[in-house]
């Protein structure tokens, strides 16, 4: 009996101090410092005990059976800098929560679009500026030009209600090619490509690749390329609400539900945008002044430089493993948009419709190597929308026609149908070579009843492309490659492109010689188009003698990179041959007598260049600041005539500071960017030369993201849009520096719920 109570009262001490050795506990959470998001499997250990521990999926730990005392606390995480710090454990529980700053490995991103394959960002080959998410997040900017414009110098954009007129180092729109997740973005407005299809809170990261990338994608990407790559789908549940909501009725949401299970993959997406436009003067030049300077030099207008507009975009992707070698993956939009005139400035509203769809897998070969395929339709409809009765009237090769339309009509200025058939495989030949491989075809059909020669018009292009990387050693890396394509109007053109990268220290230093091509448009080969615009009713006519566009492009860049500061110089010359313009020519009589006051006709100008450079910095600083900026000055010329070419700044800079602070359940990012544009130069159309102003945008955004919820993240966001109140207020009909309405507050709340691990 004795025996028992001794054995029971040492199992009872035992108990006892177990239970007093477990009132001293040790628990918090680890995070990111820049995005304040939980780290999973980070290592958390006391020096000199065994208390050790690896965070969760929420990024919490907990220790306990300790003493009391004083320890360093340890944390470590792969991609992050280790941090070690004192703390004092006192009885009860005890709450640490760490922040671990990323390393530079970790800020590093991989990129596809210089040469095709992955590289780490400061291995590419190809010089390649990178636009992160947390850069996108922190400008909450209105639209993806805005943002690409704030934060990259070489990048301008000019708005209408047509779209954006982007440019790239001095060459515009016609020059550059915008991809999406790596596929050719087609359908235009007016000849400029709609990135209002796009919203960017569902952009992962933007990579543009500058200069001429013919070799790679073919016909556009002459002065540069533009791949946005969108968030893909990742944990087992995925539920986002994004909302922006700042002056004149600017509103845009998108809301996303991604799903993912075993084999399978889901993706839907819904994107909502509108403003209710402005206008920055009411009045406009009046063209007849000229001629009776009787008549005022200036006369009210109803139109606006920003129209009242509306769309929406839906997309929906699937994606398959059908083993562990072959995946499927299928996508389907849908995009309309409505831009609404004020009376009496048109008697019309401009109506799109866009469907696109695709079906595409990639099949896994030994080791690294795999081969793509794609299929991408999209059929992109354009209507005049009718509120009211009117009459209008179209000039065509065959005379005038004249039809009434009643409120309800719509009339189809264009259809435009496109269809991109792609295969492509990378081989790793051995440890030093990778050749990629492919063959492309693109086809391009056009139906515009009153605007063409003919009602309808197509072309074709076929081409095959081959591409060899060949590390020569851990210094040198080489790139050479070829497209030789087909048109059917055209023939057979090949664009050779060679780039080189040599590596020492903390300097990398890359080269490159590319040749770009640009078959003329089926609108520049074949149009026929009358309208008025400025008070002045002009017909646009195509040319089918067009020459293609060719050019050669030469670059070198020397990149610095020291701990947390990195710069880049880089410096180019675009020599480009038979630029496509517009020139005036002689009226006919029996255009005169239909109301026609100018013809201009599309041709080529022999000669023309684009020179300059950029340069830009990153610099990490102490206690959670950051400094990124960059400049660029361009001299691009038409060389035939010794003019500048239109709308160009020669000298832009951009300007972002950033500060980053995190408590327990709150974060802070507060962010000041500016962007500056020196004047544009145009020639008008009665030959008079004309510059539009300078200007200088600041913006400061603040982010507050809050941590109180287990598997939701929200982040309130609030700034302040043109903090210096800049409008170029010149009368209606001018070219404008910017199309900013001035000073104005925006606010935004992004909430993202998260279920499951990560696939």
């Amino acid at each position: 009996m004795t025996r028992v109570f001794v054995i029971a009262f040492m199992q009872l001490c035992l108990c006892a101090n177990v239970i007093l050795a477990q009132q001293v506990v040790l628990n918090g959470q680890v995070t990111d410092n820049n995005t304040t998001k939980a780290i999973v499997f980070a290592h958390v250990f006391l020096e000199g005990t065994d208390c050790a521990s690896y965070t969760q999926k929420d990024g919490k730990f907990k220790c306990d059976l300790l003493k009391e005392g004083t320890y360093n606390l340890c944390v470590t995480c792969i991609g992050y800098h280790p941090i070690k710090q004192q703390v004092e454990l006192k009885w009860g529980t005890n709450t640490y929560d760490i922040a671990l700053t990323p390393s530079v490995e970790n800020l590093s991103p991989i990129v596809i679009t210089g040469t095709g394959t992955r590289y780490r960002i400061e291995n590419v080959p190809v010089q390649t500026e990178i636009i992160s998410s947390k850069s996108i997040e922190e400008m909450s900017g209105r639209n993806v030009e805005e943002i690409i414009a704030s934060l990259s110098s070489s990048f301008d954009y000019s708005s209408s209600s047509m779209g954006s007129y982007i440019k790239i180092n001095g060459l515009g729109k016609d020059y550059v090619l915008v991809l999406v997740n790596g596929k050719r973005l087609t359908g235009g407005i007016g000849g400029n490509v709609d990135l209002s299809r796009i919203n960017s809170e569902d952009i992962e990261q933007i990579e543009i690749v500058k200069g001429a990338s013919s070799t790679l994608y073919g016909s556009d990407a002459i002065s540069g390329v533009i791949n946005i790559i969108t968030k893909k789908p990742k944990q087992k549940i995925t539920v986002t609400n994004n909302t922006r909501y700042g002056a004149y009725q600017d509103w845009k949401q998108l809301n996303t539900f991604s799903y993912n299970k075993g084999d399978w993959s889901s993706k839907t997406s819904f994107s909502w945008k509108q403003n209710d436009g402005y206008q920055l003067n009411d009045m406009m030049y009046n063209h007849k002044w000229e001629s009776n300077k009787d008549l005022p030099y200036l006369i009210r207008t109803y139109d606006m430089p920003v129209n009242k507009k509306k769309s929406y975009t839906l997309i929906q992707t699937l994606g398959y493993d059908v083993n562990k070698k072959l995946s499927l993956n299928s996508e389907f939009s849908i995009y309309e948009k409505t831009l609404f005139f004020p009376f009496l400035g048109r008697m019309h509203n401009l109506y799109y419709n866009n469907l696109g769809a695709s079906v595409g897998g990639k099949y896994k070969l030994k080791e690294k190597d795999f081969i793509d395929f794609s299929m991408d339709y999209g059929n992109y409809k354009y209507y005049n929308e009718y509120p009211y009765k009117y009459n209008e009237r179209y000039i065509t090769p065959d005379g005038l026609v004249r039809e009434t339309y009643y409120p309800g009509d719509r009339f189809k200025n264009s259809e435009q149908k496109n269809l991109v058939v792609l295969g492509k495989g990378v081989f790793h030949i051995n440890d030093k070579n990778t050749l990629s491989a492919g063959l492309e075809y693109l086809g391009d059909f056009l139906e515009a009843k009153y605007r063409l020669v003919q009602d309808e018009a197509e072309s074709h292009t076929a081409s095959l492309f081959v591409q060899d990387e060949y590390e020569l050693n851990k210094k040198v890396t080489l790139v050479g490659g070829v497209r030789v394509i087909y048109h059917n109007q055209f023939g057979v053109i090949a664009t050779p492109k060679i780039s080189a990268m040599y590596k020492t220290g903390k300097f990398t230093h890359r080269a490159t010689y590319a040749n770009g091509f640009k078959s003329p448009t089926l609108k520049e080969l074949y149009y026929y188009y009358e309208s008025q615009r400025m008070g002045m009713r002009r017909l646009y006519l195509g040319n089918d003698d067009l020459k293609p566009q060719q050019s050669h492009y030469y670059n070198i860049s020397t990149e610095y990179k020291y701990k947390k500061i990195r710069t880049n110089l880089s410096l180019y010359v675009n020599r480009l041959k038979n630029k496509i313009d517009y020139k005036i020519i002689e009226t006919k009589p029996e255009h005169i007598r239909q109301g026609i006051e100018e013809t201009k006709f599309r041709y080529n100008i022999s000669d023309a260049q684009s020179t300059g450079f950029d340069w830009s910095i990153n610099v990490g600083l102490a206690n959670g600041f950051s400094l990124a900026g960059g400049y660029s000055y361009v001299d691009a010329r038409n060389i035939t005539e010794d003019i500048r070419l239109n709308g160009i700044s020669e000298h832009s800079a951009t300007l972002k500071a950033s500060w980053i602070k995190n408590w327990n359940t709150y974060g802070l990012n507060m962010n000041l960017s500016a962007n500056y544009k020196s004047d544009k130069f145009y020639l008008e159309e009665d030959l008079e030369r004309y510059y539009a102003a300078p200007y200088q945008l600041w913006k400061l955004t603040t982010s507050h993201t809050f941590k109180k919820f287990k598997d939701c993240n929200m982040v309130f966001i609030a700034g302040v849009d043109n903090i210096l109140d800049y409008v170029d207020d010149a009368p209606y009909g001018s070219h404008y520096g910017t199309l900013n309405p001035g000073r104005s507050l925006f606010v935004g709340l992004n909430i993202k719920f998260t279920k499951g691990d990560k696939k």
